[in-house]
């Protein structure tokens, strides 16, 4: 359990919380701010927010016109922070300080190298993606350097963070529970049926590597339909899109699916993986070093791009119940997950 210092004055960026989209980012951010309300109360927490309309009972409220990813926006925040009498402040991704703050102990999660690490991030033009990586690479070693402690969400991540740029970092893996009663309306709506289809929701940037199941799915009909949810996404033969969906939504399509198919090419971590998991849906996954951390009998593996083998991946699924895999849910509790932070920031306090 955290050692409380009186009044001690917790601040957290909020500045990437999106109710709509409900990303991974800010799924976290969200789960940070329950954990520091349960150790340090909300009277005792301050949330920075883009975003006017941002609400969270019991906590103060600040609101900045200052981005995470604008250069010049990033060289005024830590003095913007450094003016609230905040004790400790946690950025949950890695745009955070410019310069070095005496009086504030800064921690700031890493959940992927990504924009460092996928050929082409930020498009095929050569000149602008080198551009890109010097700005983001400003920002993210500024604000790893200027940090009291870093925190990586997967071993992988930590090893990406220490061969980019030098930084140790404390291993915390993310936790992510999908609460409330799954909306199965959206099943009727897309005319899918229980245990009759895959399943994967995010973005379709290439690393994401849709296009290799995509064609898969096209090119078997027998094989029951891939649906898709999220932004960016096209119908295609066997191939149904939802658009975004709600909590409520996710959940039913992740309860209802024959399994979660994830095809990255890479994560940093692989938060849909956990919470196609928890509700009891396997995961046929590319055999990647972040995927490859869950170690459970629930997951499936396939060589990135071998149809043969992913062919191969759909059919162990389909021949093997889902086994309720106690050890690999314990290592994820929540509780376990609030005592490696309450290492961390002891730690962080004793300095």
């Amino acid at each position: 359990m955290i050692n409380r210092r009186n009044r001690m004055k917790i601040g957290i960026d909020c500045r990437l919380i999106n109710k709509v989209q409900n990303t991974g980012i800010s799924r976290y951010t969200e789960f940070l701010i329950e954990y520091y309300i349960n150790r340090f109360g909300s009277e005792n927490i301050i949330l920075i927010s883009n975003d006017d309309c941002f609400e969270y009972k019991g906590c103060e409220i600040l609101y900045t016109k200052l981005r995470p990813f604008n250069i010049l926006h990033f060289l005024h925040f830590s003095s913007f922070v450094e003016n609230l009498g905040i004790d400790l402040f946690h950025v949950p991704f890695y745009s955070a300080f410019f310069k070095k703050s005496p009086d504030i102990k800064i921690i700031v999660t890493v959940h992927d190298l990504m924009y460092r690490l996928v050929t082409d991030f930020f498009g095929t033009n050569k000149l602008l993606n080198n551009l890109k990586i010097k700005y983001f690479d400003f920002i993210v070693k500024k604000s790893l350097l200027n940090a009291d402690k870093i925190v990586s969400i997967s071993q992988t991540t930590k090893k990406d963070v220490f061969a980019t740029y030098g930084f140790d970092s404390f291993h915390i893996p993310e936790d992510s529970e999908i609460g409330g009663e799954g909306d199965y309306a959206i099943l009727e709506r897309h005319n899918l049926q229980m245990k009759k289809f895959y399943f994967y929701c995010g973005n379709n940037r290439p690393h994401k590597n849709l296009n290799f199941i995509i064609k898969i799915f096209e090119n078997n009909p027998n094989l029951p339909p891939l649906v898709l949810a999220g932004k960016g996404h096209h119908d295609f033969e066997n191939v149904i899109t939802t658009g975004v969906v709600t909590e409520e939504e996710l959940k039913a399509l992740y309860q209802s699916a024959t399994a979660f198919v994830f095809p990255s090419k890479y994560e940093g971590f692989g938060l849909p993986v956990l919470e196609s998991l928890r509700l009891g849906t396997s995961v046929i996954a590319s055999k990647i070093s972040a995927f490859l951390e869950f170690k459970t009998q629930n997951i499936f593996f396939f060589e990135l791009e071998n149809e043969r083998d992913f062919l191969e991946a759909i059919d162990q699924a389909l021949s093997h119940d889902f086994v309720h895999d106690k050890s690999f849910l314990d290592y994820y509790d929540k509780n376990k997950i609030y005592e490696l932070n309450d290492v961390m920031i002891n730690d962080l306090l004793k300095k």
